[in-house]
């Protein structure tokens, strides 16, 4: 019914060849059986108007074929009458709705394109505003077109609905001018639904950093320990999010989150260093917590275990068992290794993460950690 670009055309005094064109085109002559009426095809110019003094237009307009102008041109239109028939589209308008001329003229408008009863009742009362003299608009307007193959599609137009006054100052019809804004509109939603979740992921890692130096203050001795430690945090979440920026918000594998943290200590290219287990993607909230995590036991490696020490080494697998995806991470080659007298950052992260289990084995030749994770939490995306 509202087709991008168009505007339908119905015939004045039920005559087909009776077009509605820009006044500044069209000659009124005794010889063309055309009622003309200006109908600017800019949208926000549609403004009603009628043809007083037929005898302005040059001469040389006489020869112009009009019915054929009409349908020349790029721009849809369709007209409709007082009973809300169709009486007229070009050729732009039948090839944007898929239809035949023959199939849609004398037909009722909301037959031809039929729409829920509220939204029936919505744009009948813009109808009859026009057939009272006003310029009405439909803005986003979704339409729903049947194709002759059997499939649909979904359109959104921009309409505006121009009355047509005959020479007694009475309106006949209506002129419909309708752009297609189905790229614009979606580029908007989608715009729309990236503002919020970027609204919701800076929250969110807002409440993190807060979190994180809340810890930090409670795991730190001095001021100059907790500067230190906090902006190589920061520095590590920093990291995390482009990479999940970069890949569209999609979550990690946790091999790349592996390689990343540890890529400051010589990586997968390390003698000293491995990790390997099956491919695994993990969701987004598991893809931050799995960062943190490995951040810490590799910055508490660095410091007081394997990566610290030449002939340290670290380890470590994961795999898939019994519904969870278990991580051990196993630090070797050192002697003396103690628990430490107070809890740690690290040893406290697992406790503010719902789902996750943890055990942690201080041996003398270092230290072993087991992490488990429901997979359906492992891998699913989560926001929060």
């Amino acid at each position: 019914m509202h087709m991008g670009r168009f505007v339908s055309f119905v015939t004045c005094q039920g005559k087909q060849n009776a077009l509605q064109l820009p006044l500044n085109t069209v000659p009124v002559t005794d010889h063309l059986p055309i009622n003309v009426v200006n109908v600017p095809l800019e949208i926000g110019n549609c403004m009603p108007h009628r043809l007083k003094t037929p005898t302005a237009w040059p001469a040389e307009t006489n020869a112009l074929d009009f019915r054929h102008l009409v349908d020349s041109m790029i721009t849809p239109y369709m007209v409709l009458d007082r009973n809300l028939s169709l009486v007229y589209g070009n050729d732009a308008y039948l090839r944007a709705t898929d239809l035949e001329l023959e199939e849609i003229v004398g037909k009722y408008v909301f037959d031809v394109f039929p729409d829920s009863p509220d939204r029936v009742a919505e744009i009948r009362r813009e109808f009859l505003k026009t057939l009272d003299g006003e310029v009405t608009r439909l803005d986003k307007h979704y339409v729903n077109l049947q194709h002759e193959d059997g499939t649909s599609s979904v359109r959104c137009w921009h309409c505006i609905q121009t009355p047509y006054f005959n020479d007694k100052g009475e309106v006949t019809h209506i002129v419909q001018y309708a752009e297609d804004i189905t790229r614009a509109d979606a580029l908007t939603r989608r715009n729309d639904v990236i503002a919020k979740e970027l609204d919701h992921r800076v929250k969110n890692m807002f409440a993190v950093i807060q979190a994180v130096a809340a810890l930090a203050g409670h795991a730190t001795e001095t001021a100059d320990e907790f500067r230190a430690d906090f902006s190589a945090r920061i520095l590590s979440m920093s990291r995390t999010y482009s990479k999940l920026s970069n890949g569209e918000w999609q979550g990690l594998s946790l091999n790349e989150i592996i390689e990343g943290e540890l890529e400051q200590y010589g990586g997968s290219t390390s003698p000293r260093i491995s990790f390997n287990g099956p491919s695994i993607q993990l969701g987004l909230k598991a893809t931050q917590d799995a960062s943190m995590i490995i951040h810490e036991s590799a910055t508490n490696a660095a410091k007081y275990g394997a990566l610290k020490s030449p002939d340290g080494r670290l380890d470590i697998d994961w795999e898939i068992k019994d519904g969870e995806l278990v991580v051990n991470w196993r630090e070797s080659g050192l002697t003396g290794i103690k628990e430490p007298d107070r809890v740690g950052f690290g040893s406290q992260l697992t406790q503010f993460m719902p789902n996750v289990r943890e055990t942690r084995d201080y041996r003398d030749d270092g230290l072993r950690i087991t992490v488990w994770v429901p997979l359906s939490v492992a891998i699913r995306d989560q926001s929060g």
